[in-house]
């Protein structure tokens, strides 16, 4: 019996956490997530010189009704990988090597959503729309490197929201 309760715990984390973001059910390796943002994390929050501005924000993400929760996170993860990591420049070859797997982890995340967009498991309300454009505009009052070091360093809260669709 123990082994069997071993072995599901192994495979659960193999085969990551199914979501279920609205009619959309995905599955996130959230530990893997986690794991790689620790290498970088201590080195955003101490370069972040705007400790005042949030790009995320807890209560405005868990606002989000449950229907347009695969939209807003398809979306966000579009901007953290056309804006975000694109823009970010590192003397640190760990950090570049850690925000470029996290990059691919949210590329496939974006298939996966992709899939539930096409088959109209994804709604976009005005609300997330709003949220994003809220979110954008946040990062470009800030200059290029100072935005991408907050956005990164805001992950945390990104894995946080993300995780709570696992207790639902």
């Amino acid at each position: 019996m123990f082994i069997c309760i071993v072995l599901s715990g192994l495979w659960d984390a193999a085969q990551g956490r199914r979501l279920h973001l609205g009619s959309c059910k995905v599955n996130i390796h959230t530990h893997e997530l986690r794991h790689h943002f620790q290498y970088v994390r201590q080195g955003m929050i101490s370069g972040d010189d705007h400790k005042g501005i949030r790009l995320l924000r807890k209560d405005v993400m868990s606002s989000l009704q449950a229907t347009e929760s695969c939209c807003f996170l398809s979306q966000l993860l579009h901007f953290y990988m056309d804006t975000v990591f694109i823009s970010y420049t590192s003397s640190h070859s760990l950090h570049r090597r850690t925000t470029s797997v996290l990059a691919n982890s949210f590329l496939s995340i974006s298939k996966d959503l992709r899939v539930c967009h096409a088959n109209a498991h994804c709604e976009c309300g005005e609300n997330t729309r709003l949220q994003l454009k809220s979110i954008q505009t946040a990062y470009e009052k800030l200059d290029q490197a100072a935005g991408t070091v907050k956005a990164i360093g805001e992950l945390d809260s990104l894995l946080e929201w993300i995780e709570s669709f696992q207790q639902q």
